[in-house]
């Protein structure tokens, strides 16, 4: 587990008043997910910016993305209903997803390749069931045999840096919705029965080799 509570800066976009009626709730969930999440990740000093958008995921109101090292950028539609409803920490389990990115950031990096980032995803996934238990996310489970249909695809373009991540994650091309996302989490499943001590946290900062054999 790590020390102290590293420093967390909160900038709101809300110059709209867009997120007036929401702002209270999400700014308290996420320093509540920060200190949680920081007794065990290795995580710097960080910026966290919320704002308002429609380009959600639809059955949760929100979407996170970090994109560098130190930034986590947060996005949510305040006339979503599923925002409000937050079932099963909905916005608490995003949150941390994108702390284990933040935090992978500050080792190997997010990854340029397929491989590199089916691991990064994949760990991510994970953090935020160790912090919060069940339910499984939909994206982790709406392929359940993607690394039995796609791991040769994926053992052959595991060092692909050039691969379609529209395509592996959000299903803009051949294949399913969500792909890239169930393979990750199952790769690191994979990882997890073979070393039933290891946890996402720990492995933070694993280089991406070190799960390719797995797939």
């Amino acid at each position: 587990m790590s020390g102290d509570t590293p420093p967390l800066k909160l900038h709101i976009c809300n110059a709209r008043g867009e997120l007036t009626g929401c702002a209270g709730w999400i700014g308290e969930a996420v320093r509540a997910t920060h200190a949680r999440a920081s007794r065990y990740l290795p995580l710097g000093p960080l910026d966290v910016i919320l704002r308002a958008g429609r380009q959600v995921i639809p059955e949760k109101g929100h979407v996170g993305l970090a994109p560098g090292p130190g930034i986590v950028i947060l996005t949510v539609d305040p006339e979503n209903p599923a925002l409000e409803a937050n079932a099963d920490e909905s916005l608490e389990r995003m949150v941390a997803h994108e702390f284990h990115h933040a935090a992978r950031w500050d080792g190997p990096g997010y990854g340029r390749t397929l491989g590199a980032t089916l691991v990064s995803e994949g760990l991510a996934c994970h953090f935020a069931q160790e912090l919060f238990g069940a339910p499984l996310e939909p994206w982790e489970v709406a392929v359940p045999d993607a690394l039995a249909t796609w791991g040769p695809r994926i053992r052959d373009d595991w060092r692909d840096a050039s691969y379609d991540h529209g395509a592996w994650f959000f299903g803009t091309g051949e294949m399913p919705n969500w792909l890239g996302y169930s393979a990750a989490y199952q790769l690191v499943a994979r990882y997890f029965a073979e070393h039933p001590t290891a946890t996402a946290s720990a492995l933070a900062h694993d280089p991406p080799e070190h799960f390719r054999a797995l797939v």
